[in-house]
C-alpha cells in the first residue's frame, strides 16, 4: 500500500501527535521479520553485544538456556542486519519522514519490540524525547504491528495531544526511565493494530505499553526518524544514529 499523507493527515499528526496507518507493511514483509528474529537468535553467541536484550528475568543466562520468547527487544537492527538496513529505505517509510521531516532526514533509532507472553513487563510512561534529548522535537517514530496487538497482550497506549506540552520530567534509569507525573484514566487511548499496520507518533507524545499477561506474541518494529540538523544535547542515554538518508 503507498502512503502518502494528505493535508488532513499532517493536520490530524500535528494537533494530536499520531496518526493510524493501516497496511503500512505488506503480509510478506512482516513474515520476514520473523524469518530475520530467528535466524538472528541461530547465530548467538556470535552477535553484537547490543543486538539482542533478554526480559529481566532471563538476563545473565547462558544463550543455550533462552531462547525467542525470553527476549524483551532487538536494538539497532539497522546498524547490525542487513535486512533491518534495508528495512529503513522502504518508500512507506521514508518518503513519509520526509513528508513530515524535509528532505534531510535520518534514521535514529531501530528496535524490534518482542513482547513475550507470560513474562514481560510494561513499558513505563514516558515521551521518546526523554532518552533522545533533541532540539528541536522534529522525529517521530513508527510502531509497527508484526502480530496481532491488542488491550490484553501489550498494544501501544497514548494521551493524544500530549506533545503539545513539551518534554516533562522524567526519573528513573535503564528501561524504567519514565514520567514522573501519570496520565489520568480518562486521558488514555489504547491503539490495537493488526500485523502490517503502524502507529505513527510524534517523539513526545506520551506513550505506555502493558505487560502481556496473554499466551499470544506481541512483536512490534519501531523505527525513529529525525531532521538531519536537530542537536543531541548529552544525558544519561548517548546514542549515533544508524542511517543519514542525506
Amino acid at each position: 500500500m503507498n502512503h502518502t499523507l494528505a493535508d488532513q493527515q499532517i493536520r490530524h499528526f500535528q494537533e494530536e501527535g499520531f496518526l493510524i496507518l493501516p497496511g503500512m507493511l505488506a503480509k510478506e514483509t512482516v513474515e520476514q521479520v520473523f524469518v530475520e528474529i530467528t535466524a538472528a537468535m541461530d547465530q548467538r553467541p556470535d552477535i553484537p553485544d547490543d543486538l539482542i536484550q533478554y526480559e529481566p528475568s532471563m538476563r545473565g543466562k547462558p544463550h543455550t538456556e533462552t531462547n525467542e520468547l525470553h527476549v524483551r527487544k532487538f536494538y539497532r537492527m539497522a546498524k547490525h542486519l542487513e535486512f533491518f538496513r534495508q528495512l529503513a529505505h522502504h518508500p512507506n517509510l521514508l518518503v513519509t519522514a520526509r513528508k513530515l521531516l524535509g528532505s534531510k532526514v535520518t534514521l535514529l533509532q531501530t528496535m524490534l519490540l518482542m513482547k513475550p507472553p507470560g513474562i514481560s513487563g510494561p513499558k513505563v510512561w514516558h515521551q521518546d524525547n526523554g532518552y533522545f534529548s533533541v532540539s528541536p522535537a522534529a522525529c517521530f517514530g513508527f510502531w509497527i504491528a508484526c502480530d496481532p496487538a491488542t488491550v490484553a497482550n501489550g498494544c501501544m497506549h497514548i494521551v493524544p495531544g500530549s506533545h503539545h506540552h513539551g518534554l516533562q520530567p522524567h526519573a528513573g534509569s535503564g528501561d524504567d526511565f519514565g514520567l514522573t507525573e501519570i496520565p489520568k484514566a480518562k486521558e488514555i487511548l489504547p491503539v490495537p493494530l493488526e500485523p502490517g499496520d503502524a502507529l505513527l507518533f510524534h517523539c513526545e507524545l506520551f506513550h505506555f505499553t502493558p505487560p502481556n499477561r496473554t499466551t499470544q506474541r506481541r512483536r512490534a518494529l519501531q523505527y525513529h526518524y529525525m531532521a538531519s540538523d536537530v542537536v543531541k544535547t548529552p544525558n544519561q542515554f548517548p546514542w549515533e544514529p544508524e542511517i543519514d538518508f542525506g
